[in-house]
């Protein structure tokens, strides 16, 4: 199965990224087009795409901090949560693992972004209120989110 959303069809949703897509992120700017798909497996995807360049941007909570990510690029954290970067050389098994595991923990988000300048990341937790992470400035960009265990992805693009 696969479905494409236009900017158009998008505007008529109430919250399309919540509620149309259950993304456990929000996003400020909205995407040119949304697609939804069915993939023939959610670990190789992964896989290709970090070959291509795209990072996997991990939000979770600051304890426990497992081992596998000592080696991780922290790109902020807060007084709950940690934000890492992975590229395809820090990628391992055990991280894998680890996400198929925290797939459902509501305190997890992880996605691949295309881009990363330019994005700005505000933490789940941050100042008080926010309770999902937030992206904002995602111009030019590609952002995919995978359902490991149902081999899904929600693709959104700003071009």
């Amino acid at each position: 199965m696969k479905t494409t959303y236009s900017y158009a069809e998008l505007l008529k949703f109430d919250d399309p990224f919540e509620y149309e897509f259950g993304l456990p992120f929000k996003i400020n700017d909205l995407p040119l087009s949304v697609m939804e798909e069915d993939i023939p497996e959610s670990k190789r995807k992964l896989l290709e795409k970090l070959a291509e360049g795209y990072s996997l941007i991990i939000q979770k909570p600051r304890i426990p901090n497992e081992k596998v990510f000592v080696a991780l690029q922290l790109l902020g954290e807060n007084d709950f949560m940690k934000l890492y970067a992975v590229n395809e050389m820090a990628f391992t098994e055990a991280l894998w693992d680890l996400l198929y595991e925290s797939e459902y923990d509501l305190h997890w988000t992880f996605f691949l972004l295309k881009e990363r300048k330019g994005v700005v990341f505000e933490l789940s937790y941050t100042g008080g209120g926010t309770r999902s992470l937030t992206l904002s400035g995602l111009n030019a960009n590609t952002l995919i989110h995978l359902r490991l265990e149902v081999d899904e992805s929600v693709t959104c693009r700003w071009d």
